[in-house]
């Protein structure tokens, strides 16, 4: 049963991700130089020389009050920065985390040989490009592996039916055409 409340703890509130781990690494620091400013500001507001000009000016409890009502808004505003931060930058790895998920969920079903997975091509950002330059990696493999197949059944077909001298000439004819094809998808897939 602790097993079972562990991994669903894991599940829905750990980071899945590295760039959703490192977002919290952030926010974390970011509160703990907000809080190390905090207690910055406490100790010069409350120090001699603010507290003492103070009482000078105006009565002890006066100054006392000002200066709890200025710490006041000091942790309200350095709060407000804190949340403010942490939001933006939730949402800007939210944007970022939901497409390259996308991604790695189709390049895995490529890379396990499921060439009809196509990418969504959703954003004009480079998360977007990435996904139309894999989208046209996944058609030239596509191609490629149609080409070769045929090829190759050229090459059965022609062994078959044919006399032994042409046999072995077409099956050559068919094989320097197959190279050249591939040379050809070569040359084109260096050039994206």
């Amino acid at each position: 049963m602790i097993k079972k409340v562990d991994k669903v703890f894991r599940k829905r509130f750990l980071p899945k991700s590295g760039l959703q781990r490192q977002l919290i690494f952030y926010i974390v620091f970011i509160g703990v130089v907000f809080l190390t400013m905090a207690v910055e500001m406490n100790g010069f507001l409350r120090g001699e020389k603010i507290l003492g000009t103070l009482n000078g000016l105006v009565s002890p409890d006066i100054s006392a009050e000002l200066v709890e009502h200025i710490l006041l808004k000091v942790r309200v505003m350095l709060g407000n920065l804190l949340l403010a931060i942490g939001l933006v930058m939730m949402l800007f790895t939210k944007r970022i985390m939901f497409p390259l998920e996308l991604i790695i969920e189709g390049t895995r079903a490529m890379s396990a040989g499921d060439f009809s997975t196509t990418l969504p091509e959703q954003s004009k950002d480079e998360l977007g490009e990435l996904a139309r330059h894999i989208n046209e990696l996944n058609a030239n493999e596509q191609e490629l592996i149609l080409l070769t197949k045929g090829m190759a059944d050229q090459i059965r077909q022609t062994l078959i039916e044919g006399e032994d001298a042409t046999k072995i000439a077409e099956a050559v004819e068919i094989i320097d055409e197959l190279e050249e094809a591939l040379a050809e998808f070569g040359r084109s897939f260096y050039q994206c």
